[in-house]
């Protein structure tokens, strides 16, 4: 396995995992389900709330973090997570969905960034960057 292969799984993996679990927290904590020592842990979420404000969403989307929470989740969760699962599998469409996944977060930081600027979406981007050039520069799977 060549080692742009091997970046590819490893920031899919991540990259799944944290956005399922970061968007499963926000949507938790929108509806009002977090237990409470998750509610204190995770308590700086709702200071996001009035910057999320600022995008240029509909206001039911941004009144708390339940939507933007799924979207995490959707958008930059599930993606990864079908590569990752590919990759694991030798399937020739990991490539193509790791590409796909990157180049989503790309968009997700800069759409962040332009509106809500923050040093973790400059982390993602340049995350999201790496993801895309390694995954195309990757060799394809035998």
């Amino acid at each position: 396995m060549n080692a742009a292969r091997r970046i590819v799984r490893v920031i899919c993996v991540f990259n799944g995992v944290c956005a399922v679990v970061c968007g499963g927290f926000m949507m938790a904590g929108a509806a009002g389900i977090l237990p409470p020592a998750f509610g204190e842990l995770f308590g700086f979420f709702d200071l996001m709330v009035p910057l999320i404000q600022r995008m240029p969403l509909p206001a039911y989307m941004t009144a708390d973090l339940f939507w933007p929470g799924l979207a995490l989740a959707l958008v930059n969760g599930v993606a990864n997570l079908v590569a990752a699962v590919l990759f694991a599998r030798s399937d020739g469409r990991a490539r193509s969905w790791a590409l796909l996944a990157g180049a989503l977060l790309i968009v997700w930081c800069v759409f962040e960034l332009v509106y809500l600027p923050n040093p973790v979406s400059v982390i993602y981007l340049v995350i999201g960057l790496v993801q895309t050039a390694c995954a195309v520069v990757m060799r394809p799977a035998r």
